[in-house]
């Protein structure tokens, strides 16, 4: 059985981690698509600019001319920007006791119990809902269906 637990650990982000159930934690998503889909969006511009700058960065004739000096400051104020939205993002969804898989690929953990033991409830953009696991420290790869049977009639509602 899937039951909610009260993780006292003392992290000031996230303060007192919630536990969910698939349940509660699929009624959850409409707010983490959201989140999650900036995040990606924010993650993709971050990546795109870097490169940018690492391409200019290797042009020496670039370093004395106006306009690419002017570009370079347009872009790294930009890249300040995204990542400090980012991190805002991430902020939102840790405080909401949730966590983020990194490096960042849009996989979210709901931390649980199943036959009293700390688990993760795991959700990827792909999917429609709630109905993955994996225990904890284990990579989103190694995540498996939930089993109604084993984690309770509400687990899947």
């Amino acid at each position: 059985m899937v039951r909610a637990i009260s993780d006292n650990n003392n992290d000031s982000t996230a303060g007192q981690r919630a536990a969910f159930t698939p349940c509660s934690a699929t009624n959850m998503l409409p707010l983490i698509r959201r989140i999650v889909a900036d995040m990606l969006q924010l993650s993709r511009s971050i990546d795109a600019q870097r490169e940018q700058l690492r391409g200019i960065d290797k042009l020496p004739e670039t370093i004395d001319q106006a306009d690419y000096r002017e570009e370079l400051s347009d872009i790294r104020g930009s890249l300040v920007d995204d990542e400090r939205r980012l991190e805002v993002c991430f902020n939102e969804l840790t405080a909401l006791g949730l966590e983020v898989h990194q490096p960042f690929d849009g996989s979210i953990d709901f931390p649980a119990v199943h036959n009293r033991r700390r688990v993760r409830l795991g959700w990827h953009p792909e999917d429609e809902r709630v109905e993955h696991w994996h225990e904890v420290g284990k990579s989103v790869q190694e995540r498996q269906k939930i089993d109604p049977s084993k984690f309770g009639v509400e687990s899947l509602n």
